[in-house]
């Protein structure tokens, strides 16, 4: 387990609590943007984020980093935008389809393999082994059945080990499973998939309600809610063998219609993360996120409460130096956190869907409605404060 009293405000992180610099008020200059710091002030800072030049307007909500160099991205209208020289040049693919596909989520194994999930229909995944100049379908459900997924997210343990995620279906999370990189898919048997409860769904909203970490643990972030549905609270279901067996963790984050849980992350089998909110309320605070440090068995947020500023769709961990942090995206702007997620600092009002790093931490991108992409930089603070301490 980690010491989140101990990460809390580190030297190295000043610039995100207590140094975010105000530049002017005169102008904005390259590399600065206008931050709302409350209701009342506006400063001029330093960005942590560099826009793109892409030309589509799909809404992007799928990212795959693969490292420095190789980043996937997806949304409506069949786009998948892509990257192999860390974002010098960028192409724009579509894969037709009447109606246009809505891909949420996508993986790439590499530079070449990558998959992507359609929520609607027709349920289906799809995989390409040349860089998403063509791709295949290797998993369709018909059309206008009454028991077809929808998927929320896709993600995989290693190379060849993925899980897909669908809402719910006969009563249980739907969860299919490949053991050959995508090529095929498999159902879980009814005994190894979760029971959902009343109005229980996922939020396909950037492919990070579901994480796969280590060789076999996957958690799986659930919100939602109908008329007459008896619990309020949202889960979290738990597996760490490999979907034969699971458990659950209540939050204190309201499930409604519109509301629950977006995003988890756990940095090992202890400490985990865990945002959202209410879509239909980008601006409130209010149930948005909550910490584990006991493996998900209980979940809370401290007291006082120090959230991130607004409904959150997407979280992912960042590595500087010695300093392990989050990043928070939602459509109103950008928070980060590098206490483990117990409190939470806006530094930027761009906002996005997901947000996804390399695995070793160091390179983030973001992506979000009407073709943005941006790519995160650390500011002059923080490069400054390490060669100073360098010395």
């Amino acid at each position: 387990m980690l010491n989140r009293a101990a990460m809390s405000y580190s030297k190295s992180s000043v610039w995100f609590f207590s140094a975010i610099i105000v530049l002017t008020m005169c102008g904005v200059s390259t590399g600065q943007e206008k931050l709302r710091i409350d209701n009342e002030t506006v400063a001029v800072v330093e960005s942590p984020w560099i826009d793109q030049e892409i030309v589509t307007d799909a809404d992007l909500r799928g990212l795959s980093v693969v490292n420095s160099k190789v980043v996937w991205a997806s949304g409506t209208d069949g786009t998948v935008v892509y990257t192999a020289d860390g974002g010098e040049t960028w192409a724009v693919r579509k894969v037709d389809h009447d109606p246009g596909y809505d891909f949420r989520d996508i993986e790439a194994l590499d530079d070449a393999t990558a998959l992507v999930i359609n929520s609607g229909e027709p349920a289906e995944i799809l995989r390409t082994t040349n860089g998403g100049l063509r791709w295949k379908s290797v998993l369709k459900y018909p059309s206008k059945n009454n028991n077809a997924p929808f998927f929320n997210a896709i993600s995989f343990w290693d190379e060849r080990r993925g899980i897909a995620m669908s809402d719910p279906v006969d009563g249980s999370v739907l969860l299919l499973r490949t053991t050959d990189g995508g090529v095929s898919w498999k159902q879980l048997r009814p005994e190894h998939r979760p029971s959902m409860e009343f109005g229980e769904t996922g939020f396909a909203a950037s492919g990070t309600n579901m994480q796969t970490r280590g060789k076999n643990a996957v958690y799986i972030g659930l919100g939602g809610g109908k008329n007459g549905q008896m619990k309020n609270s949202s889960r979290m279901l738990i597996s760490r063998d490999y979907c034969k067996s699971w458990t659950v963790g209540n939050l204190p984050l309201k499930r409604s219609e519109t509301s629950g849980i977006f995003s988890v992350h756990f940095f090992n089998d202890s400490d985990g993360v865990a945002v959202g909110g209410d879509y239909k309320n980008e601006d409130s605070t209010e149930s948005n996120y909550a910490y584990t440090s006991d493996g998900g068995a209980t979940w809370v947020t401290p007291s006082p409460r120090v959230p991130p500023t607004g409904f959150r769709t997407c979280l992912a961990q960042y590595v500087s130096g010695k300093e392990v942090g989050l990043v928070a995206v939602g459509p109103n702007g950008t928070d980060v956190s590098t206490d483990l997620g117990n409190k939470w600092r806006r530094i930027s009002d761009k906002g996005f869907n997901v947000v996804r790093f390399s695995p070793d931490g160091k390179t983030g991108w973001a992506a979000g409605a009407g073709g943005r992409i941006a790519k995160w930089k650390l500011p002059k603070a923080q490069k400054k404060s390490k060669a100073a301490a360098a010395k």
